[in-house]
């Protein structure tokens, strides 16, 4: 998710308050090996990671992680303070669905945007599998 912070006024108050635009997008996680080269220290420019392979299926990329593998969390990677205040985990498709729909307002939708995210990998995996399986004419 990214976030780009949208600053309004009050005009009665002449208070400040923010507001927030979110995109969503979903995206993968780096092989352990890319992981380590890329990083860079707090305030250095982004180093973006080679493109995704136009021949390399999920199947392939999933297992190029080593068993039971969970990619680092960054810290310290939000857009600003208040980002900065959130926590976050690594957890199921299952278990971001639940803790997301509870509690508040925009949790239903963040939830749904994780769902449909999974549905599209899922799909992905599907086709990749007929590709592999079938003739091109059942695909």
């Amino acid at each position: 998710m990214q976030a780009r912070k949208v600053e309004s006024v009050q005009s009665e108050k002449g208070t400040k308050r923010y507001q927030y635009v979110v995109y969503w997008y979903i995206s993968e996680t780096l092989p352990p090996s890319l992981e380590e080269g890329l990083e860079t220290p707090p305030g250095a420019p982004y180093r973006a990671p080679p493109p995704y392979p136009k021949n390399l299926s999920f199947k392939e990329r999933i297992a190029q992680e080593p068993q039971g593998y969970e990619p680092r969390h960054h810290e310290n990677t939000g857009v600003d303070e208040m980002e900065r205040q959130f926590k976050s985990e690594l957890c199921s498709v299952e278990d971001a669905v639940k803790k997301l729909s509870q509690g508040y307002i925009m949790g239903e939708a963040m939830a749904d945007v994780v769902r449909r995210g999974w549905e599209g990998i899922q799909r992905r995996l599907e086709m990749e599998e007929a590709a592999t399986h079938q003739s091109p004419e059942a695909v």
